[in-house]
């Protein structure tokens, strides 16, 4: 056994589980880095998110709260770190909340988990279905279909990846993520080289313009950059050496998210021009977004960003696809769900039951949808349904990453995840706050999202306290102990 800032840690690597009841994968530290960050979405956020975040936020100050944001993130992920080196089972938020807080907190959260997964899967088919129709017709002039069409497609390319090993997803993410970390690099480079609109400006770090319009909401949506930094845990078994791979995955993903989206926003500020890019914002974030790419990369530039944006929004739900498919594997592996689902593939060694239920679910929602007729932009109310329960989810993590670690006498990572409590706390109450900026669900449809969120925790926890009571046996293994 080894130490890592005292806690004994597992050096073990996942080639060498070889029980049924495991997964196991030989992913490195790019792979995995690649494979969360495809849970990003670099281009989708860089072009449609920070314009967003930009107008509605703090405005020219957004770069400083992203960067503020990911100090933040990088101190709770040394924390979820260092449980994570000790705990020799991937469970992600489900295992270090309960070995920080105990099974009925941490059963609460594994539920949170699962249905903020998720949801992000199927809100993001809604994205991928109007991302492909769009690339069909205005790239290849193809045929106008509706978008529920080309989801259902994508789901079934999804399921199938999802069927077999891990290191398959991870080769495709890799080439799509490579694609569009070379688009925003190159559009940041132009923008850099021929000085922006007016000449580069340093507006964006003057105290006046980070502590203008709502910085509240700029944080907000700061944090939000950040999703995708937790799960690389969840992937432990399927690693090629979980002790180095996951921290260089996880503290890679939070400095490339800091430095790549801080200097974009400043970049794509600066596109425009500080004097005028607010209006510029106000008159669309999307069509702003388009625009300073076609205007620094010319028309072929815009043409690459339309069939990223698809590859990129692919990429986003293959992602959260294989999150929730191991979601569900771990708690069938508990005995939370049936065991079956919990059982690797014979020779893919993949949760190939688990992903095969994640498909039929978004198949029949997508089903549901089209009979409706409804149309794409439902997918913002899955959306804020993760929003929502992410934020609940490091709320909740960082006391029980500090409450388990400092019972180890992990003192530095210990602190490190306490300091970010008060910060998420807040996070949380403004995230309730807010609701509709993430969702546009308001009135009484904000509520029953909110309550929702909130009910299915609760479930969790009644379902770790009936186990505990009925079934002992379920109850001792809840949080992969």
């Amino acid at each position: 056994m080894t130490q890592t800032d005292g806690i004994a840690g597992d050096n073990r690597t996942s080639n060498d589980v070889t029980s049924s009841g495991n997964l196991r994968g030989d992913m490195s530290s790019i792979q995995l880095l690649f494979t969360v960050l495809a849970y990003n979405a670099p281009v989708v956020v860089v072009f449609t998110f920070i314009p967003v975040a930009i107008l509605i936020g703090n405005g020219l100050g957004a770069p400083v709260a992203f960067l503020a944001c990911g100090i933040i993130i990088a101190a709770l992920a040394y924390g979820i770190v260092a449980v994570g080196s000790s705990l020799d089972k991937p469970g992600g938020f489900y295992s270090i909340v309960t070995a920080g807080l105990g099974r009925v907190v941490g059963l609460a959260t594994g539920f949170t988990g699962l249905i903020a997964y998720f949801m992000a899967a199927f809100a993001t088919y809604g994205v991928v279905g109007l991302a492909i129709n769009r690339m069909v017709t205005e790239v290849f002039h193809g045929p106008d279909i509706r978008w529920w069409v080309w989801a259902m497609v994508a789901a079934v390319i999804v399921g199938a990846l999802g069927y077999f090993n891990i290191n398959l997803s991870a080769k495709v993410m890799v080439v799509f993520l490579a694609c569009e970390i070379a688009l925003v690099v190159v559009y940041d480079l132009s923008v850099l080289f021929q000085g922006g609109a007016e000449g580069l400006s340093l507006h964006s770090f003057s105290t006046e313009n980070i502590f203008s319009g709502s910085l509240a909401i700029a944080l907000l949506y700061g944090m939000s950059l950040y999703g995708g930094f937790e799960a690389t845990v969840i992937f432990r078994d399927e690693v090629r050496d979980p002790k180095k791979t996951i921290p260089r995955a996880t503290y890679g993903m939070v400095l490339f998210i800091a430095v790549v989206y801080s200097v974009s926003a400043w970049l794509f500020i600066n596109s425009y021009g500080a004097e005028v890019i607010m209006d510029v914002l106000a008159e669309g974030t999307i069509a702003a977004g388009e625009s300073s790419v076609n205007t620094y990369l010319g028309s072929f530039g815009g043409q690459v960003l339309i069939v990223l944006l698809c590859t990129s929004s692919f990429a986003l739900v293959l992602a959260a696809h294989n999150i929730t498919s191991r979601y569900i594997f771990n708690f069938a592996a508990d005995g939370i769900f049936p065991r079956k689902l919990g059982q690797a593939h014979s020779d893919h060694v993949s949760p190939h039951r688990a992903s095969l239920l994640v498909s039929a679910l978004c198949l029949a929602a997508l089903v549901v949808l089209a009979i409706k007729d409804a149309d794409s932009s439902v997918y913002a109310n899955f959306l804020g349904v993760y929003s929502y329960a992410f934020a609940m989810m490091l709320t909740v993590v960082s006391l029980a990453a500090f409450a388990y670690l400092w019972r180890r006498g992990a003192k530095r990572p210990a602190i490190s995840a306490l300091i970010t409590f008060p910060f998420l706390v807040i996070l949380l109450v403004l995230t309730t706050q807010q609701f509709e900026l993430f969702s546009g669900a308001t009135g009484t449809g904000r509520i029953i999202l909110i309550v929702a969120v909130w009910g299915i925790a609760v479930l969790g926890a009644i379902t770790a306290l009936a186990a505990r009571k009925w079934r002992p046996e379920i109850y001792a293994r809840i949080g992969r102990q």
